[in-house]
């Protein structure tokens, strides 16, 4: 039984699917209701707020100072700072929605349409596979689970010390039961989830799209090179030679530019994420040593695995693209001397233009590579240590 071709449209709805879980509909989807579009947009609007509210209450506590009196609440208030600056850049980034929906037209207009076009481009091999769909679910699970291990606990207690601690997530809240109404714990709470939803999808979905795209153009590479690989020239059919090897050129030359846009894009974004990424782990890390391995640890723990598994994926799709844009070494490796002198120059033309490698790049400060990940885990350790050191 021959699988099914997947289309633009199933690349496309994973990451529009998890922008959706904080009422952001990016691509504008035309088969909402007006009634679902408005319930859309209010679960939106109150996650945004939720979010600055409680990043408002997060300064009001760093100014005021008298509430962060020990190690481990600066360690998690580093923390928290760091995430919220990368998971609002991330946000900042998906507000681009012009410019996403441009890119993602310009894709879906190159997808292959019919299904024998999309068996040679193998657009199955490059759809997200079953493992990366579980690191997403284990991704926003694991932080839930940081959001949900306080109320977790307060139950624990509850059955096993016979009394409610009343605990919630983030320090700039404080709670006294004995003075304030149970209403008020409530909707800390409620706050709380909606502050950490609008962080969390912030931070995976603008990650998803970017590797959504970045697929698409190294499948189209990838064709590239083999259909070139491919191809038999001879001076009997000059004419169609020229023909086809002019089409090359000019997929290379949009395909440059298709990059240069997803560049444009996310790559503000990268490079500030790539920083506080680092700064996030180190911090988290630092935080789970003081704490110990009790349910909120375990939970941080999880959290810092997921973290480093997004990281890596960002990473190993650069470097995909730069191992697969050898269109050079296609051009010069395939059967090119029966053909003509005129398709030997469009050959020298395609060679010329592979020299400027085409990258995944931060602002054009560094190629996001596997290379790139390395300097990241490398920089979080020697941080750790350094604070540690600081410590002790």
């Amino acid at each position: 039984m021959k699988s099914v071709q997947r289309s633009y449209e199933n690349f496309a709805a994973v990451p529009s699917i998890v922008f959706r879980l904080m009422g952001y509909n990016v691509l504008d989807a035309p088969d909402e209701t007006r009634t679902r579009r408005l319930v859309m947009w209010l679960y939106r609007w109150i996650c945004t707020c939720s979010h600055v509210v409680c990043v408002g209450f997060m300064i009001f506590r760093m100014l005021e100072m008298t509430t962060i009196d020990n190690v481990s609440l600066i360690i998690r208030y580093a923390t928290l700072v760091t995430y919220v600056i990368n998971s609002d850049t991330k946000h900042a980034t998906a507000m681009q929605r012009d410019s996403i929906q441009s890119l993602n037209r310009k894709l879906s207009e190159l997808y292959p349409k019919s299904a024998l076009e999309r068996a040679y481009y193998r657009v199955n091999e490059h759809y997200w596979s079953r493992s990366f769909l579980a690191m997403i679910f284990f991704y926003i699970g694991s932080s839930i689970m940081v959001v949900i291990g306080p109320i977790l606990q307060s139950i624990v207690a509850y059955f096993t010390q016979q009394q409610f601690t009343y605990q919630h997530c983030y320090p700039y809240f404080i709670y006294n039961p004995e003075q304030q109404p149970i209403w008020i714990y409530v909707g800390i709470y409620a706050l709380e989830w909606l502050h950490s939803t609008h962080m969390v999808v912030s931070n995976i979905a603008t990650d998803l799209w970017l590797l959504c795209f970045q697929v698409q153009i190294c499948m189209h590479f990838s064709c590239m090179i083999r259909s070139l690989e491919e191809y038999q020239p001879n001076l009997m059919h000059e004419r169609a030679d020229k023909h086809f090897l002019a089409q090359m050129v000019n997929k290379h030359e949009y395909l440059v530019l298709l990059q240069n846009d997803l560049n444009g894009i996310f790559g503000g974004s990268l490079l500030l994420s790539l920083i506080t990424t680092a700064a996030v782990l180190c911090t988290v890390s630092v935080y789970v040593l003081i704490q110990g391995l009790n349910l909120e640890g375990i939970t941080y723990v999880v959290f810092i695995g997921t973290s480093c598994m997004q990281l890596f994926l960002v990473c190993n799709h650069g470097q995909q693209v730069l191992d697969l844009v050898n269109i050079g070494h296609a051009a010069y490796n395939h059967n090119w001397h029966n053909a003509s002198i005129a398709y030997k120059k469009y050959l020298l033309i395609i060679i010329i233009r592979a020299q400027k490698p085409v990258e995944l790049s931060a602002m054009g400060y560094m190629p996001i590579s596997r290379d790139t990940f390395k300097q990241m885990m490398s920089v979080t350790y020697r941080g750790l240590a350094m604070i540690r050191q600081m410590i002790e």
